[in-house]
């Protein structure tokens, strides 16, 4: 998590900042080679980007917790004394049913924000 928010990292790997005074946006576009575009914009077209990159961030900053939850019930479900006795297979099962479902559903989801992006980005 403290990496998260000292590298400012999302997976949509799209960050922005906006100077207002000039309405001008610069884009950082990417994980490990950044390509810097700089855009002028009005109000409409930086919200129309800025909401979906804040989404993304936010979304980021959920599964941070949702990972470390997961991490904490796998290492409670094989490596402690709370590993359950009767039917370890089937609770072994549940948590890998969920977690898998979450991957999807967080693959899917990020993969449908950073769509969005690349359109708004590509307008």
């Amino acid at each position: 998590m403290l990496l998260t928010k000292q590298t400012d990292f999302n997976l949509s790997g799209v960050h922005y900042q906006l100077d207002q005074e000039n309405m001008m946006m610069t884009f950082e576009v990417g994980f490990w080679d950044k390509q810097v575009v700089e855009r002028q914009v009005t109000a409409q077209e930086a919200l129309e980007i800025m909401m979906p990159v804040n989404e993304a961030k936010q979304l980021w900053e959920v599964n941070i917790y949702l990972i470390a939850l997961f991490a904490a019930v796998f290492i409670a479900l094989f490596f402690t004394p709370l590993k359950p006795k009767k039917h370890p297979r089937w609770y072994v099962l549940l948590y890998l049913i969920l977690l898998v479902s979450f991957m999807i559903w967080d693959v899917a989801v990020h993969q449908d924000i950073a769509e969005e992006i690349v359109k708004i980005l590509l307008s």
